[in-house]
């Protein structure tokens, strides 16, 4: 919370969420916004954070790796958990999850592979957290695409 808290003070930006507040509504947003935190692909993650108007993503490393707390109980493993994918580390998991497709997102953007450089520009980092912009999706080309027609012409005339 004291993160949220300092970077609407500091910033003036508009926050995604704020987990502590109770709402059903929410509760599905701050779960949408944690799959930083889930194994997710890079586009995954893009798409959710568009559609939350987010301009940036900020990880807190103590969340990605959390150790203090027992298998089961970590933001990840209830994520692993809702997702349906096998938690990380030994011990039991339900007959019914399934080994995840995707890396773990917020250990990943950090190799700055091209699928996630992509989507997603580091601004800064500390050995607390790394922070990234989400950028704007590309247009497609309009090299191969076909001339207009005579009609799309005299459009773009008047």
């Amino acid at each position: 919370m004291q993160l949220l808290a300092g970077i609407k003070l500091c910033t003036g930006r508009v926050l995604t969420n704020h987990p502590h507040y109770e709402d059903k509504d929410l509760r599905e947003r701050t779960k949408q916004v944690y799959q930083v935190y889930a194994r997710r692909s890079p586009e995954e993650v893009y798409d959710i954070m568009k559609a939350m108007g987010a301009d940036y993503v900020v990880l807190e490393n103590s969340i990605c790796y959390e150790r203090r707390h027992r298998r089961g109980c970590r933001l990840r493993d209830l994520l692993d958990l809702a997702n349906g994918h096998i938690m990380d580390g030994d011990g039991e998991n339900d007959e019914d999850l399934v080994p995840a497709t995707h890396p773990r997102f917020c250990e990943e953007v950090k190799t700055d592979a091209v699928s996630y450089t992509a989507l997603f520009t580091r601004t800064f980092q500390n050995k607390t957290f790394h922070v990234y912009r989400v950028k704007k999706k590309r247009k497609k080309s309009t090299k191969n695409s076909p001339e207009p027609s005579a009609s799309q012409q005299q459009d773009q005339t008047l």
